[in-house]
């Protein structure tokens, strides 16, 4: 299934698997989840075509509603795509929270504000395409990786980093099903 209006897009794909965005297109996987002691995790991962991991990053917060959470993942992913943004065709934000995915829906198509929301929409405008998508969550394992191991501290990667044996993992899995 697949909505566009020209700049924007949504489509659902239910496949257990990651996909890579078309060329020229960066790939936003987020994801955020909450424990028992309402500690929120918020992960993303920013990958290009090829499957390579441009950054990725995890933090921890006090949050109650998981449906926030799944958005604030995905703000999180947006701003650190701002900088990798301009050069970019589009980008694709990838999450499995239909919540999530209703609500930049309609941010994008201009049905809602607030102070979340707000941000989601600037920081999302300034790109020329954006696409959104839901899908499994076996489909953006990487995203998952990083909102669970910021559960102590902040987790960042950075292009030039080794990465940790998990993550390493995961992406040769990904990329061996491209």
């Amino acid at each position: 299934m697949e909505e566009s209006n020209g700049n924007w897009a949504a489509s659902l794909n239910l496949e257990p698997i990651w996909s890579p965005p078309p060329l020229g297109w960066l790939k936003i996987n987020f994801d955020g989840s909450i424990h028992p002691n309402n500690i929120a995790r918020l992960g993303c991962s920013i990958r290009y075509q090829d499957g390579g991991l441009i950054i990725a990053k995890g933090i921890r917060t006090h949050n109650r509603s998981i449906n926030m959470t799944e958005v604030r993942s995905a703000l999180l992913g947006i701003t650190l795509a701002k900088d990798f943004a301009n050069s970019a065709l589009g980008l694709i934000l990838e999450g499995d929270s239909a919540f999530a995915y209703a609500t930049l829906n309609c941010i994008l198509g201009g049905l809602q504000d607030g102070n979340v929301e707000e941000m989601l929409a600037r920081t999302m405008m300034d790109c020329q395409r954006i696409m959104i998508s839901l899908v499994d969550r076996r489909a953006y394992s990487a995203a998952n990786y990083v909102a669970n191991v910021s559960c102590i501290s902040t987790f960042l990667w950075e292009r030039g980093m080794p990465l940790t044996q998990a993550l390493s993992f995961i992406l040769s899995k990904d990329n061996m099903a491209m």
